[in-house]
């Protein structure tokens, strides 16, 4: 075995998604790349967004102090960055750029168009691929969140076909046992998560329909389902901060002896190894209800039914890519109450049926797992 130095640039405090993510890519790095003991030092990419480091001269000089460089797990290829010299969060200046020598992996990224791709970032990222893509010093993926899709679309075919695919971590994310008071004995929980950041984009409907219709609309979706089925309880996960300020003002909708009696609040916890309790509590909810990418990645990972609300069109683009898009709905669609209301109780009493379609489901996100990291390791014997 041999051991490497990695510098690892990414998000790890402040959204559990993200540790879910790692969690997973640790698994997967020791189960199939094996011949390697990666030593992993992280980086706080947020760092960057807050201004407190800068992708300068001496980022180029802490980069080449290791054998590896990875930027990975997040939604760093996001398009709308105009300040950025790539038109995105990884905002490394083509001249920073040229100054690193060591090997970089940019691991399962998020290319995202949807907040807006002006033709300033699409060409200033086709920049910034023409250098990487054309050098064996530098490997390039993207996640099973549409990205690759949003490759071929925005930036064309020849950009597209060599770019890979490596399924986001989360999938394979290892939680440990742990006892919930958040779960009531003898009782099937329903676990709920809502997105509280970019509302105005996540919320954004052409039919008129508008963030409190929501509210009210899946409010009275959920206690119809505590009112059919006396043992379904709920829980609310807030994965980030402003999920809670989202949740507390949600939960308001319901009656007040469903909120004494069977709806509860996870707790906010972020951090390396906070994961192992977080998704210990998803995997034992009879069905995971949410708007995030990682509520769904996790779910269907950990073979627990789920139903993803699209208030994002990643959520769409993941159940298409698991060849299942019918346990996407669009907040806004027309009979969007009926349909959610019949998908719930029908998740919940055919559970076992679904979990195994999302067994068979997660042979084919492992099969391009394995692959892309088949191509990893053939790329690492080759350049470390």
């Amino acid at each position: 075995m041999r051991k490497i130095s990695v510098l690892h640039l990414a998000s790890f405090d402040g959204n559990i998604g993200d540790n879910a993510n790692h969690s997973g890519v640790s698994y997967l790095w020791k189960k199939y790349l094996p011949e390697y003991e990666f030593d992993i030092t992280p980086l706080e990419m947020r760092e960057y967004f807050w201004k407190w480091r800068q992708f300068d001269d001496d980022f180029a000089e802490l980069v080449n102090k290791y054998d590896l460089f990875v930027c990975g797990g997040g939604n760093y290829f996001e398009l709308w960055v105009e300040s950025s010299p790539t038109g995105t969060s990884v905002a490394i200046p083509p001249e920073v750029l040229r100054k690193i020598n060591t090997p970089c992996l940019f691991y399962a990224l998020g290319l995202d168009p949807y907040m807006g791709a002006p033709d300033v970032c699409v060409d200033r990222f086709k920049q910034f691929l023409d250098y990487t893509l054309a050098s064996p010093q530098f490997l390039v993926s993207v996640r099973n969140d549409g990205s690759p899709g949003s490759a071929r679309r925005v930036l064309g075919d020849e950009y597209a076909d060599r770019i890979h695919l490596m399924p986001d971590g989360g999938h394979f994310v290892q939680p440990e046992d742990h006892f919930h008071p958040e779960l009531a004995p003898g009782s099937r929980t329903i676990g709920v998560n809502l997105a509280g950041d970019m509302l105005d984009f996540r919320f954004a409907s052409s039919n008129g329909v508008t963030l409190e219709d929501f509210k009210q609309t899946f409010a009275d979706v959920l206690s119809n389902v505590m009112r059919r089925l006396p043992d379904v309880n709920l829980v609310f996960y807030p994965h980030i901060h402003k999920d809670f300020a989202f949740i507390s003002d949600f939960i308001r909708q319901f009656e007040d002896h469903f909120l004494r009696r069977r709806v509860t609040v996870a707790p906010y916890l972020h951090g390396q190894g906070a994961e192992k309790y977080f998704f210990d509590l998803y995997r034992k909810c009879a069905l995971n209800i949410g708007t995030r990418l990682h509520t769904n990645i996790c779910s269907v990972g950990l073979n627990v039914p789920s139903v993803g609300i699209v208030t994002h069109p990643q959520i769409r683009e993941l159940y298409s890519y698991f060849g299942m898009p019918d346990r996407a709905l669009g907040f806004a669609e027309e009979a969007f109450a009926e349909r959610l209301e019949t998908l719930v109780v029908d998740s919940l009493e055919k559970g076992e049926e679904v979990s195994a379609r999302y067994a068979k489901v997660m042979e084919g996100v492992r099969s391009d797992a394995e692959a892309f990291l088949g191509t990893m390791k053939g790329w690492l014997d080759s350049v470390l």
